[in-house]
């Protein structure tokens, strides 16, 4: 429990309270006491202590080197205790003595808490030293629509008697009384001279600081001399308060002025950074124009020539023979009637307020050349006040959508192709699995050892078959998917290798196999891949050999030719009609249904051969025998490299 006793010395003991603190009597009452917070500033020693009395009195009480933020930030803490524990219509008391000078952003800073207070406080009390209460009073009769009416105080005593309305100063008053006998007394012990002295000092005294002030707001209003002025002022002097508020005025002034002239620097810098951008952007946007293939040009609305880039003038030169001029009439420039009438329209149609997009054409040095013109209005205030024109070369950009359109219509016939693939492969997948699952239940009812091996026989002729089909798959897809390794090629043992494979295929042992490898052959190319070609190749000459051919063969020749590779597949079999020929390198294609094959091979030759950039042809007849033609680029000088997707 604290005691003030009524005593002024004694209500500042709430500086002092700590947070066990709970009462306070103030003139015989007790007072509960909560302590809300304690707000202390990052930037300075500003510290602000907040305590609750009877749940509807806030004290605050503020000291150091305040910002208008920590003030700001201190009262957001305090409304959020207000919403949280749903107060309203409390009395503030707020003081402020010990706080530094209250500059005009502190009080501006005051005067916004004082609004956002106005939901939860009724009234406020200040306790102001005398040397600012003059400068608060009358910031307060300026600002005129402060939200919590403000009553300035001269201390805690002064403020909780208004608050409780309390009589008191009984001892104060006696005290007052004591000290005006104390003074009696003694100046009656001094000389009417020395009471005279005393009396003209105190009026040098006076009539110095007046003339001070008066000197000084007439520098002000006269010479726009705001330079500050030093008072030496005594507490009993009358005009105390107002000659305090004049020098608190001084440092508002000098407040304002440091901030004017910060503004003014700020201003200046940023002045002359918009200059310096500005500078720049115009040298970037003509550095951008003239180096713009773009064909830019500005004019007015009597057709005459603004502005315009290098690569106008350039062309205008080249077409026409003359150098533009700004302030040349544009349409002079051209020499071809219908031509001049043609832009004529173009820019009358822009100065009526309507923009155009043209594309023309024009032929130079035989060359066929496609133009894409912009031409807009130029606005200044809603008024048109000239044209801009934009010419560009799409010529090149015409040969691209060219090409798109090619390529499109080749991604149709791969779409088509796919579709067709997808249906084919999944046909070609199931009928084999099918005779399987048949040959499977069928084996199941059969109890005959000799039907059983055929059974097993046929499953191993559709599995080798299947197996097959998914090999053709794999190849079809590696080679669309992988980059070219590069390898040196070994001929005689890749040649050798695929012949082997072909052991177990009818008629193998009657067939003739030849092979002429050019002599020192140095080449180069995808290993993978050419033994993919050669393998489907020379596997279909032993397929489609004649059985009723006398000696059968097949030959396979390998030369050079410059910096391309040429290998030869030929065989005297039972070869390929006339009406067949165009079609052997289509997916699916069988020339002859009565032998087995998925249709891929001849279009995995195809696609295979032109991964590698080479072509490959055939030269066939019915009963005549076939040759393949397939031609590749030595790949020697990429050895080595990583493969390309």
């Amino acid at each position: 429990m604290f005691s003030a006793s009524g005593d002024i010395t004694r209500h500042e003991i709430l500086i002092d309270l700590d947070e066990d603190a709970t009462h306070i009597d103030i003139f015989g009452r007790d007072v509960a006491v909560k302590k809300l917070f304690d707000y202390r500033s990052e930037t300075t020693d500003y510290l602000s202590r907040h305590f609750l009395l009877e749940n509807h009195l806030v004290v605050i009480i503020s000291s150091g080197m305040v910002t208008a933020q920590d003030i700001l930030n201190a009262n957001q803490i305090l409304i959020g205790y207000f919403i949280e524990n749903k107060l309203s219509n409390l009395t503030i008391i707020w003081d402020i003595r010990r706080i530094h000078y209250p500059g005009i952003k502190i009080r501006k800073a005051l005067y916004d808490v004082n609004k956002s207070l106005s939901k939860y406080a009724s009234k406020a009390l200040l306790i102001v030293p005398p040397r600012y209460r003059l400068l608060i009073k009358v910031f307060n009769i300026f600002s005129g629509d402060i939200a919590i009416p403000n009553e300035v105080c001269d201390d805690f005593n002064d403020a909780f008697s208004k608050y409780y309305k309390h009589s008191h100063h009984k001892k104060s008053r006696a005290s007052q009384k004591a000290g005006k006998k104390y003074l009696r007394s003694e100046l009656l012990k001094k000389s009417k001279k020395e009471l005279v002295e005393m009396i003209e000092d105190i009026r040098e005294k006076q009539k110095k600081s007046t003339n001070k002030v008066v000197e000084a707001i007439t520098r002000m209003s006269e010479k726009h001399d705001f330079s500050k002025v030093d008072f030496e002022i005594d507490e009993n002097d009358p005009n105390y308060e107002l000659i305090n508020a004049f020098i608190l005025l001084q440092q508002d002034m000098e407040e304002i002025i440091r901030d004017h002239k910060k503004l003014n620097r700020n201003l200046e810098l940023k002045v002359a950074e918009r200059i310096v951008d500005v500078i720049d952007k115009e040298s970037n946007l003509r550095a951008i124009l003239d180096n713009s293939d773009r064909l830019t040009w500005l004019m007015n609305t009597r057709y005459e020539l603004i502005d315009f880039n290098v690569a106008f003038s350039n062309e205008i030169l080249k077409k026409y023979k003359k150098a533009p001029r700004v302030h040349q009439n544009v349409l002079d420039l051209i020499d071809n009637t219908r031509e001049r009438d043609v832009w004529k329209s173009r820019f009358d149609t822009a100065l009526k307020g309507r923009p155009g997009i043209y594309i023309d054409q024009d032929y130079y040095k035989g060359q066929e050349r496609v133009y894409e013109i912009k031409v807009f209005p130029i606005r200044e205030r809603d008024k048109i006040k000239g044209v801009s024109v934009f010419v560009e070369d799409i010529t090149e950009l015409k040969k691209s959508q060219i090409k798109l359109i090619e390529k499109n219509r080749t991604l149709e016939k791969l779409n088509s192709e796919l579709d067709n693939f997808v249906y084919r492969v999944s046909h070609d997948l199931r009928a084999p699995l099918t005779s399987i699952l048949g040959l499977i239940n069928l084996m199941k009812l059969e109890t005959e050892k000799g039907k059983m091996q055929e059974y097993i026989a046929l499953q191993e002729k559709s599995i080798t078959k299947l197996d097959r089909f998914i090999n053709d798959i794999i190849d079809l897809s590696r080679n669309s998917r992988l980059g070219i390794a590069v390898n040196k090629i070994d001929f005689d043992n890749l040649l050798n290798e695929i012949f082997d494979n072909q052991t177990f295929m009818p008629l193998a042992n009657k067939i003739e196999r030849i092979i002429e490898i050019e002599k020192d052959l140095e080449f180069y190319s995808d290993k993978q891949r050419l033994s993919v070609i050669l393998s489907n190749l020379i596997s279909n000459s032993f397929k489609y050999a004649n059985p009723f051919q006398e000696k059968p063969y097949v030959k396979v020749k390998v030369y050079t030719e410059g910096n391309e590779g040429i290998i030869e597949i030929e065989d005297n079999g039972i070869g390929i009609s006339n009406t067949n020929l165009p079609k052997v390198f289509t997916m699916f294609f069988r020339a002859n249904h009565q032998l087995s094959g998925s249709g891929l091979g001849l279009y995995i030759v195809k696609e295979t051969v032109e991964k590698l950039n080479g072509t490959v042809t055939v030269k066939s007849g019915k009963s005549e025998g076939t040759t393949f033609t397939v031609v590749i680029p030595n790949l020697k000088g990429r050895y080595g490299q990583v493969p390309k997707e």
